[in-house]
Formats: C-alpha cells, sequence, structure tokens
C-alpha cells in the first residue's frame, strides 16, 4: 500500500506544479503582451520625434540659406 501512496503523493506533486507552471506561463505572456504594446508606443514615439527632427533640419536648412542670402 505504500508504493501506492508515495506514486500517489507524486501524482499530487506533479500536478501542482503544472498548474504552478501554466500559472507562471500565464503570466509571462501578460508581461509580455505589456512589453510588445509598450514598445510599439516607444517606436511611434520615435516616428514622431524622428520626423520633427527632420522638420527642425529643414527649418534651420531655410533660415541659414535666408541669412546668407543677406
Amino acid at each position: 500500500m505504500e508504493i501506492l501512496e508515495i506514486l500517489e503523493q507524486k501524482i499530487y506533486e506533479l500536478v501542482e506544479t503544472v498548474n504552478d507552471l501554466k500559472k507562471t506561463n500565464e503570466e509571462l505572456t501578460t508581461k509580455l503582451r505589456e512589453k510588445e504594446e509598450e514598445t510599439r508606443g516607444l517606436k511611434r514615439e520615435m516616428d514622431s520625434l524622428l520626423g520633427e527632427k527632420d522638420q527642425v533640419k529643414q527649418k534651420v536648412a531655410h533660415l541659414i540659406k535666408c541669412v546668407e542670402a543677406l
């Protein structure tokens, strides 16, 4: 009977481990999705800032040409 009890205990431990791993996997999946969304937001912000940088560059170039024309 002792062998069956040991086997039963091992099965319960295995089930607990599987449940813990499922929970951890769900938590990590959620964190991954959050980080992916954060990354997309940062990429959008970077694109916007690069666009602003180009606009500023063009304005400065225009101002330099105006000053040189004087």
